[in-house]
């Protein structure tokens, strides 16, 4: 049986840290993870919309961080891929494939760019308005 990948993060940072692992990497009791081979769901994790969302409902430790606990994590609003939106889930997954590339070859590259163009999609994919959009920016 070959390994499938899951999605692997802290419980207590100051941003989203959700980390795909294709390698079957094992983790330590201050961490947790969902075994599903699904880059598109690590973006959606990552974003800045779902971090501004996770401000609203998480416990603050102080100093910026937070709890990313399961239920908080289980209570997050994912948009299932459909036919109206598989094409904006189609590029997020190809712009995350760049990312892993490109961390796979250099893990100090800057991915910033690619990950701003997520924000964009997912901003898409929920379809927010400009206003929205600058409220979670700011």
């Amino acid at each position: 049986m070959q390994y499938q990948g899951k999605i692997i993060w802290a419980e207590m940072t100051n941003t989203p840290c959700f980390t795909y692992d294709a390698q079957g990497f094992y983790i330590n009791q201050t961490c947790y993870f969902i075994p599903r081979d699904d880059t598109y769901l690590c973006a959606i994790l990552n974003s800045k919309l779902i971090y501004f969302y996770m401000r609203q409902i998480a416990s603050n430790l102080g100093d910026g961080a937070f709890r990313w606990i399961k239920q908080y994590i289980e209570k997050l609003p994912i948009p299932k891929i459909t036919k109206s939106n598989q094409k904006i889930a189609d590029r997020i997954i190809a712009l995350v494939d760049d990312i892993l590339e490109s961390k796979a070859k250099d893990s100090t590259l800057d991915t910033s760019k690619l990950e701003s163009q997520i924000d964009c999609l997912v901003y898409k994919l929920y379809s927010l308005t400009e206003s929205e959009i600058k409220t979670i920016e700011s």
